[in-house]
């Protein structure tokens, strides 16, 4: 792979014209094929993705090159990465992920899933007319309405009622959304806040003809999706598998790299940004809908522990643990690795104390798992990251320049870097009170695109 290419490839569209990777206009920003599947925060833009691929791939002598997303989310790289036919591995904490990324990848004979799903809803309009008993959890009535309640209970035992597997986690995804948008939780925030009650009685979505229509639509996009993958040749002759090798994982990226034999040839991935708990809080979005569907079919590594409490996922991300003033000298080691980081924490630490703990943790952690994935690179390896700077006390953290300092330690060396102007991309703009101000603060409006290669 030419580095100089790769660097004068990237430069070039960046000179084009300055709001080349903003994908504005002309659907450049359109979640084509599988993409739009189910809303979750902070997606990717799926058309900047592919082009970011291309040229990488395009670069290469290696068509065929292995790509990982360690942080897969709703499985956006994944998808990008069956259309040039690679070998893909995608890793997230979060079950609802898993799921779409599952939905995403999976192959159904498109036969099977028009039948399926005229089946399903023959079963809806049974169980519509039938006694059932309500599903229950802690807390339903507060975040559903009683019809709702009634609705989705239908909805879930008809998708239970399919025999298929792979069917059915289409129909979950597809009851996500449902769930979602007939949920009394605002919905300008990933944070789940009771809606007013005004708005929660004047509310009239009906969750059955919604998950109906939902439904069309996503089979409609799927088989754009199928036929597009068959066209290329990414098929098998018999049409019902994918030539490459996939593999979704349920877990931490940290402990996955460090107990895998596999190496990888290209990276691409959006981290989180340490604000899990505040502005994009993927565990507490989550959690609702993961309580209506049945969590076996997810993965077998789901463990229902993970409901029992809104932030028990968050919690289980990078910077996730609680610290306090005794943080270990373990955890406070990352600071000689970025001058930028250490500059940043006394800074915090003045204005906002009780949050320099959080920083430091999230970079400690994120700093292991630089450790980690840099020995999986092969060499000459590309990574690709697109990331947020975001901000502590209305401060901003400097994401970009210490992912940098930090990658510096792992022979990782810098090709290029770009950035872009959020314009699409599911961010709130107002986010979580500081905890020191209690006054709310504006989001990041920019994204850093950073490529790094693996010095040999």
């Amino acid at each position: 792979m030419s580095l100089e290419n790769l660097k004068s490839k990237f430069n070039q569209l960046t000179l084009e014209s300055e709001d080349h990777w903003d994908y504005r206009g002309n659907n450049r920003s359109e979640r084509d094929y599988v993409h739009g599947f189910c809303t979750y925060p902070a997606m990717m833009v799926p058309k900047m993705q592919r082009e970011i691929l291309q040229v990488c791939l395009d670069q290469s002598e290696n068509k065929r090159l292995k790509l990982l997303d360690p942080f897969a989310g709703s499985g956006t790289i994944l998808v990008e990465g069956m259309l040039q036919g690679l070998d893909i591995v995608g890793i997230d904490i979060n079950p609802l992920a898993i799921l779409l990324c599952k939905v995403k990848t999976t192959i159904i004979d498109p036969k099977v899933l028009k039948r399926h799903a005229n089946d399903i809803e023959h079963e809806i309009e049974q169980l519509k007319a039938s006694e059932i008993e309500l599903h229950s959890f802690d807390g339903i009535e507060k975040w559903f309405t009683n019809q709702a309640i009634t609705d989705l209970t239908v909805l879930r035992n008809a998708i239970i009622k399919d025999d298929n597997i792979d069917t059915r986690r289409f129909f979950w995804a597809t009851f996500c959304e449902v769930i979602r948008i007939v949920s009394n939780s605002r919905d300008c925030t990933y944070k789940l806040h009771i809606k007013e009650k005004s708005d929660i009685d004047s509310y009239d979505k009906d969750a059955i003809a919604l998950f109906l229509k939902t439904l069309n639509f996503n089979v409609d996009k799927y088989l754009t999706f199928y036929n597009k993958l068959k066209s290329t040749g990414k098929l098998k002759k018999d049409g019902l598998s994918y030539k490459g090798k996939i593999k979704i994982v349920l877990g931490d990226s940290i402990t996955y790299l460090n107990h895998t034999k596999q190496k990888f040839d290209l990276i691409l991935t959006s981290p989180p940004y340490g604000d899990n708990h505040t502005t994009v809080s993927y565990g507490q979005y989550s959690i609702m809908p993961l309580r209506w569907i049945q969590c076996s079919d997810i993965d077998d590594a789901f463990d229902e522990k993970m409901l029992c409490a809104l932030n028990k996922i968050d919690n289980l991300s990078l910077g996730g643990k609680s610290t306090n003033s005794s943080m270990t000298k373990k955890r406070k080691k990352v600071l000689g690795k970025s001058e930028t980081l250490k500059m940043q924490s006394q800074e915090i630490n003045i204005i906002a104390k009780k949050q320099v703990n959080k920083l430091i943790a999230f970079y400690s952690d994120y700093d292991l798992f630089l450790s980690a994935i840099s020995r999986k690179m092969n060499s000459k390896a590309i990574s690709v990251w697109t990331l947020g700077n975001r901000k502590i006390a209305k401060q901003e953290i400097f994401m970009n320049r210490i992912m940098i300092e930090l990658c510096s330690h792992y022979n990782l060396s810098l090709v290029t870097s770009f950035s872009r102007k959020i314009s699409n991309k599911r961010m709130p703009k107002i986010s979580a009170y500081t905890a020191e101000s209690k006054e709310s603060q504006s989001t990041m409006t920019r994204e850093h695109i950073l490529v790094f290669t693996k010095d040999i």
